[in-house]
């Protein structure tokens, strides 16, 4: 559950707001990088030190909305296509091993892709019930109109509120909405029903700009700075140019649009299936695409699925954001769990196919054999995955061989210290130290706890009882200053990683 650094910092990012030095400044602790909804949503889990050391309290959100997630594919693609299409649907949604390990962790994807997907659910809800059709294959609207647009702008600023992702999701539902709700104003001379659905717009507009608004005044007042989350010293921009070796190469995709969604494409194939099924996969989703633009009428808003390529491609190529894989250079795994965002379209378009082959066969007996044996080609790219480690579980193995055992070291040592007693240490690079050795956060001085941090930096053994320096941390060079004050207990070294030391005040 805790091998991903993210998961690690995420889990604690919320445990801090439970449990810090300074109570009135709680929701502080929410930082500025990180989108705070799931954050918030693990709040009434991660109080509980077995829930918060194992990781449990991170992964019950996300198990939560992978089941909501499943459910929504269901729902978005009954809405337009036969009900055994859907089914399907969910279930090469479901069955995906990598969506299946990322929803045990305390990762945001799984979240996201629920509001993503819901959000077109509702949208499309929004736009059957205004526009009705003879098409036979198109179900009437569940919901009234008005009501299913309060729904999307409600799911749609829950995303916003989770990821990245989800601001350009939001604008671009947006626009079409204002332009649905254009076509069917000149349609309707109801007074009533344009009363109701004028508000709910109005509600929708305001609630989805109202989000970024927020977190921008939100970053300010705890940064000072309002684009603290793109430009400041934790951002990916900043971790990027900290991480870059001199004279090195740019990353694949930097500066290079095509490159850059080149490789988002092949993470995303990766996450359905290894080397050739991957392909495969991605090539039938591409059928299913061409479907779907030329039955453009009948589903259009299936075509927003692939929203994700146009987001990390600019993020690769313009946003310090990059992808590796290990099939390509430079070899290796680094936001590879990207490509899971991609997962509803494949999900969707290679279940859409299912509809040609509904059309062309005869009785009812003949369409469930050709749709198993449709579903059995499909599980051949997720059986071969299942036979080798999912990649998100892979990705995150190799990028926790040095950390884990630097962190459990400096756990069981710290564990066996004096209780309570104070801490200073660094957080940014070993977030479980704490965690694992169940030391509750508000016996830590981290960069997280203002001012203390700042004092504890100037006089380190005035301040805390004990002292986790790791090389060239912030901890590391206040100890070179007043190394005379404190006497060195344990020091510990792991490959890939920075050589940690810990020191008690004499």
């Amino acid at each position: 559950m805790l091998l991903y650094g993210d998961a690690v910092a995420h889990i604690n990012i919320a445990r801090r707001v439970v449990d810090n030095r300074h109570p009135l400044q709680s929701f502080d602790q929410l930082g500025t990088v990180w989108l705070p909804l799931q954050h918030i949503a693990m709040l009434p889990l991660v109080w509980n030190d077995a829930l918060w050391r194992s990781g449990a309290a991170g992964a019950v959100p996300g198990m939560l909305a992978y089941v909501l997630g499943a459910l929504g594919i269901f729902r978005l693609v009954s809405g337009r296509a036969p009900k055994i299409v859907a089914y399907i649907a969910a279930g090469i949604y479901a069955l995906n091993p990598n969506v299946l390990y990322m929803q045990t962790t305390a990762m945001n994807e799984p979240i996201f892709l629920a509001f993503f997907i819901w959000a077109l659910a509702y949208l499309d809800e929004f736009l059957r019930g205004c526009f009705p059709n003879s098409d036979s294959q198109i179900m009437p609207a569940r919901m009234m109109p008005n009501r299913a647009l309060e729904a999307c702008g409600i799911v749609l600023a829950g995303g916003a509120f989770t990821r990245y992702d989800g601001w350009l999701v939001a604008t671009v539902v947006g626009v079409i909405v204002v332009s649905a709700f254009a076509v069917w104003w000149r349609r309707t001379i109801d007074i009533r029903h344009r009363r109701a659905m004028a508000k709910s717009l109005i509600e929708f507009l305001l609630l989805n700009a109202l989000v970024p608004a927020f977190y921008l005044i939100y970053t300010y007042c705890v940064s000072g700075y309002a684009l603290d989350f793109a430009n400041g010293p934790y951002s990916v921009k900043a971790i990027a140019l900290r991480s870059a070796t001199r004279g090195a190469p740019p990353y694949p995709g930097q500066n290079h649009l095509l490159t850059a969604a080149l490789y988002f494409l092949k993470s995303a194939k990766l996450n359905m299936g290894p080397a050739f099924w991957g392909q495969a996969l991605f090539v039938v989703a591409l059928a299913g695409t061409a479907l779907a633009i030329w039955r453009f009428r009948r589903y259009a808003v299936f075509l927003l699925l692939w929203l994700p390529l146009p987001f990390y491609a600019l993020s690769i190529a313009y946003g310090s954001v990059p992808i590796y894989v290990p099939v390509w250079y430079p070899y290796s795994y680094y936001n590879v769990r990207y490509g899971l965002e991609l997962l509803p379209m494949f999900a969707v378009f290679i279940a859409l196919l299912t509809v040609l082959i509904l059309e062309r066969t005869g009785g009812s007996s003949v369409k469930i054999v050709v749709c198993c044996v449709w579903i059995l080609v499909v599980a051949g790219g997720y059986l071969s995955a299942y036979r080798e480690t999912p990649i998100t579980l892979r990705e995150a193995q190799v990028n926790s061989r040095g950390r884990v055992p630097m962190e459990r070291a400096l756990a069981n040592y710290l564990a066996e210290l004096p209780h309570p007693a104070s801490l200073l240490m660094y957080l940014a690079e070993h977030a479980g130290v704490p965690q694992q050795a169940g030391i509750p956060l508000r016996h830590v001085i981290s960069e997280a706890t203002h001012p203390d941090w700042e004092w504890a930096l100037l006089d380190p053994a005035g301040h805390a009882d004990y002292i986790v320096a790791c090389q060239s941390d912030p901890v590391w060079t206040a100890v070179r200053q007043h190394r005379a004050e404190l006497t060195e207990m344990l020091s510990i070294s792991a490959p890939g990683q920075s050589r940690c030391t810990i020191y008690r005040r004499r």
